[in-house]
């Protein structure tokens, strides 16, 4: 979200901060126009080059204009701006817009493309959002290309969504030279730059953490749900759609398309999306098995989106990405949250000193704190088996922790 913040994942819109990124209808009118003849041949290697601030006019001018399209909802001048764009990101789109006001400090950081007339363009913007008043610093991402007539088109199959959907297939060879800048020290120091200014805004703001971590996340999953009866009403009418609801997420490497399973279950598994709640506080898993990788939890309560079901297992859309929990946890009735663990007073005049880097299996629920303060913003709550890694302890009886990748504050007396 943080990163690609036009996608909100249904629990972080998402930049992802994650990041975080062939069948084309070229604006030109050129047949498999999301190949450019001679591309191979005039590849040369640009990943390593420096970017260029706001060194191309035109580039400038044409992702302002898609910026201000997109902010007003105006799909006409994305389409003209943009391709191909689905009639299902065109939904996302009209539904997302109307919750930004405008894009803002616009800064196009840009590298030759695949080819010379081609660009690979990283941007910077600040978003205001409807009835907010601070922006939220974002990092988006486009693959520019020339039309025959000199004009610049946004070539949209290198877009955030459609990497993440895959509703049209892309040129490998545009996307692994894609990859190679994303994953470059630069570009890595800018999405951290702006991961740093995105989480100070927040912290800084109720009012916009409201908006990107629970208004807007709502808002995607009552759309996925919407879009998802769409598609099941519409096969019942005998249309042939057997398309699920896409799931807009900030993620660069999309996974490979898993072969459908021949199993009794596959039937069950082509059920349209609900939400259901977590009746206990439930581990999230890459694959349905207890031996799968453990990309998250979420706490008692938590209503998640399930987007079908494997066996004794529900697939769910875990902030944009698949997971899977059994199902024994999960219910279609509203399950009330358990209160926020307390935290202990350090009564002990000899402050708790931890060395830096132990790792400690928590016994209990604690709060990850923003700061040494009990009244400071809560980051998290680490759970009973959850891990966190010690980085420092500190006189005022608070050790600072890494934890689910973030980086907090807990009473040192916690951790014993």
């Amino acid at each position: 979200m943080k990163e690609h913040i036009r996608y909100f994942t249904a629990g972080a819109l998402f930049l992802v901060l994650v990041l975080v990124l062939v069948k084309c209808a070229d604006p030109a009118g050129n047949p498999g126009g999301d190949k450019v003849p001679g591309t191979e041949a005039e590849a040369v290697s640009v990943e390593n080059e420096p970017y260029e601030l706001n060194a191309h006019e035109d580039v400038n001018a044409l992702i302002n204009q898609y910026f201000t399209a997109y902010a007003s909802g105006d799909i006409d001048t994305l389409t003209a701006l943009a391709a191909p764009i689905s009639e299902k990101e065109q939904a996302y789109i009209s539904l997302y817009s109307q919750y930004v006001e405008e894009y803002r400090n616009i800064n196009c950081y840009t590298k030759q493309g695949l080819d010379s007339k081609s660009y690979m363009v990283a941007v910077q913007i600040d978003i205001k959002f409807a009835g907010v008043e601070t922006t939220a610093p974002g990092l988006d991402f486009f693959y520019v290309r020339t039309n025959d007539d000199g004009t610049l088109y946004i070539d949209n199959l290198y877009s955030n969504y459609n990497l993440a959907n895959q509703e049209n297939a892309f040129d490998t060879s545009v996307y692994s030279l894609l990859l190679k800048l994303i994953n470059g020290d630069e570009h890595l120091a800018m999405q951290s730059d702006v991961q740093k200014k995105y989480e100070q805004a927040l912290a800084s703001d109720a009012a916009l953490d409201e908006m990107v971590k629970t208004t807007i996340p709502n808002a995607i999953n009552e759309w996925i749900v919407q879009m998802a009866s769409q598609s099941t009403e519409a096969a019942g009418d005998g249309t042939e759609s057997t398309e699920q609801a896409p799931e807009p997420t900030e993620t660069e490497t999309p996974e490979e398309p898993e072969a459908p399973a021949e199993s009794p279950d596959e039937e069950e598994s082509q059920k349209p999306q609900e939400m259901v709640y977590a009746t206990d506080k439930v581990n999230v898993r890459g694959s349905a098995s207890t031996e799968g990788e453990l990309i998250g939890s979420i706490e008692k309560g938590t209503q998640i989106a399930r987007t079908g079901t494997e066996g004794e297992w529900s697939i769910v859309d875990y902030g944009g990405q698949t997971g899977y929990i059994k199902s024994e946890y999960l219910s279609t009735e509203v399950v009330e949250k358990d209160p926020e663990p307390e935290e202990e007073e350090n009564e002990s005049s000899n402050p708790v000193s931890i060395a830096e880097g132990t790792v400690i299996t928590l016994k209990e629920a604690v709060n990850i704190r923003s700061s040494m303060s009990e009244t400071a913003d809560k980051i998290g709550t680490a759970y009973e088996g959850e891990k966190v890694t010690v980085q420092m302890s500190y006189a005022e009886g608070w050790s600072k922790v890494t934890w689910n990748g973030k980086t907090g504050y807990v009473k040192s007396s916690l951790l014993q």
